[in-house]
């Protein structure tokens, strides 16, 4: 189950920047009569009238003052869309501040040893999905001799200075990953990404492949043919499959790395 709190709290924000537009909008209409523009058709062609408040009689708005006709239009537009979205938002704060479906998880956590081993959870918990994603994930599958070694925090052996810190990132952040597993692709080719990382909160697999030499023709070529290999066999760039990207003269921008994997996981 996904938890769907980020993509709230984005939405609700999102709202909200809306609504202050809109508030700032109001200042445009200073100075134009309260009232409901009224819109006909003669002819397959639209007409457009104003009645003040208060007044029975709807005025003729004539085509030259087509500017006074978008302001008033836009003005009944924009009233109405703050009439719908200030109670939206107050329904989604509401709504997001009772929001808690790591409850589910917690429910079970809590219990005792004695329970937990008498229950059957309505779902997986948080740790038994770790680890059972642990376990379908071995990692050090490439058989390729590594060059030169660097070793990680957590003790692997990887092969180039970025690929450490990418792992080392992924290991401060608690967040489980695997180095060079293997994958299946399409036209049934075994290939070892550089890293498999679990979204514990979408509960999904990602891949990530760090691309060191792109200034290299050769290289690049050659890992552009893997990228569409990968997309071939399912993996959806930007979601299910990130790249990093580093040369000579540009080095791995680590900011980059942090942004993609905040937005993926």
């Amino acid at each position: 189950m996904i938890d769907y709190r980020n993509e709230l709290i984005g939405q609700f924000n999102e709202i909200r920047g809306m609504i202050n537009t809109l508030e700032k909008r109001k200042t445009r209409y200073k100075g134009l009569d309260d009232g409901k523009i009224l819109v006909t058709s003669c002819r397959g062609v639209p007409q457009y009238y104003f009645r003040k408040n208060g007044d029975k009689k709807r005025e003729y708005i004539k085509s030259a003052r087509r500017d006074m006709i978008r302001l008033l239009i836009q003005r009944d537009y924009d009233e109405k869309l703050l009439r719908e979205l200030k109670p939206l938002m107050k329904r989604m704060e509401a709504f997001i501040k009772g929001y808690d479906i790591g409850m589910i998880d917690r429910v079970y956590s809590g219990l005792c040893r004695g329970r937990k081993e008498m229950i059957s959870p309505i779902r997986s918990t948080e740790e038994m999905r770790i680890e059972e994603w642990y376990n379908s994930f071995n990692g050090g599958k490439n058989s390729v001799e590594v060059a030169v070694a660097h070793k990680t925090i957590k003790g692997e052996t990887v092969r180039s200075k970025s690929e450490k810190i990418i792992a080392d990132y992924l290991y401060s952040m608690k967040i489980p990953y695997v180095y060079e597993p293997e994958f299946l692709l399409k036209d049934r080719r075994h290939i070892f990404p550089d890293f498999a990382i679990y979204s514990v909160r979408k509960d999904k697999t990602i891949y990530w492949e760090h691309l060191g030499l792109v200034n290299d023709p050769e290289y690049a070529v050659k890992n552009l043919k893997k990228l569409i290999s990968y997309e071939k066999s399912g993996l959806v760039l930007g979601d299910t499959l990130l790249i990093s990207l580093e040369s000579a003269e540009s080095p791995l921008d680590f900011e980059a790395v942090k942004k993609k994997l905040e937005s993926a996981l």
